[in-house]
């Protein structure tokens, strides 16, 4: 024929193709969806507080009491999720 061979690659030559591509970017954000949210909660946060406070000193407190609960109710969830042995 030629020097150049025409012939279809076999499976091992070919490159990854557009289904693997997607099945490891939807690991890559399973995995990163929980921080992510974390990260944009308390940067919603910190803007909420920021507003408060610019309108007035006292409504800086709803954002602060709320994280406080928040903060209260998980470390509740928690005692009881892992409870010590013996009680």
């Amino acid at each position: 024929m030629g020097y150049y061979e025409q012939r279809p690659p076999s499976d091992e030559e070919r490159g990854a193709g557009c289904l693997e591509a997607l099945i490891i970017t939807r690991a890559v954000f399973a995995v990163l969806i929980w921080p992510m949210l974390a990260i944009f909660a308390v940067i919603g946060f910190v803007a909420a507080l920021w507003l408060s406070f610019t309108v007035h000193p006292a409504l800086a407190l709803i954002p602060v009491g709320l994280a406080t609960g928040a903060l209260w109710l998980f470390a509740r969830w928690e005692q009881r999720r892992f409870r010590p042995p013996g009680l």
